[in-house]
């Protein structure tokens, strides 16, 4: 009697076991699922950020030296509106070519100039506007992650490995 009550006992363990491992391989499912989603949200976000600063290194950088700012605008999209000054109309103009021989600025058009005097002399004031694109080669690969599932399961590439 005693035997048959702890082979029953047993079996109800087994059975018990079998079902909470059910629900182990649930919740990682659902954990995985989780994670892929975080990573895919994650990778969108680095995709679409914005790196201001590197779009004023690049915007000096290609800037004559005739050319001063007075302030920057920008957009999520890329769009971008600087405000200046130039020492002549030309100088805009020098402005202008320059940022239309580079690939990251693009439909560079200054709507509006005037020329404005100082104690300094006369000057071109302006307004600028541009769309500011990275290059290709600039944007890293996304990198991928290794999640460990189980002590003998690695996710690689959303595909479990064992």
């Amino acid at each position: 009697m005693s035997k048959a009550n702890l082979v029953s006992g047993i079996a109800d363990a087994d059975t018990q076991i079998a079902n909470l491992e059910e629900q182990v391989a649930s919740l990682e499912a659902q954990s995985l699922d989780d994670v892929t989603v975080a990573q895919s949200v994650i990778a969108s976000v680095e995709a679409s950020e914005m790196i201001w600063s590197g779009v004023v290194s690049d915007l000096l950088a290609v800037t004559p030296m005739d050319i001063y700012y007075v302030s920057y605008s920008g957009n999520e999209d890329g769009s971008v509106t600087v405000n200046g000054f130039g020492d002549s109309y030309v100088s805009v103009s020098g402005l202008i070519d320059a940022l239309s021989g580079e690939k990251n600025f693009i439909d560079a058009f200054v709507p509006s100039t005037a020329m404005s005097s100082s104690e300094v002399g006369d000057m071109a004031s302006f307004s600028l506007n541009f769309t500011y694109s990275e290059s290709v080669a600039d944007i890293e690969e996304p990198v991928e992650v290794d999640v460990p599932v189980t002590d003998s399961e690695v996710v690689v590439d959303e595909t479990i490995v064992q």
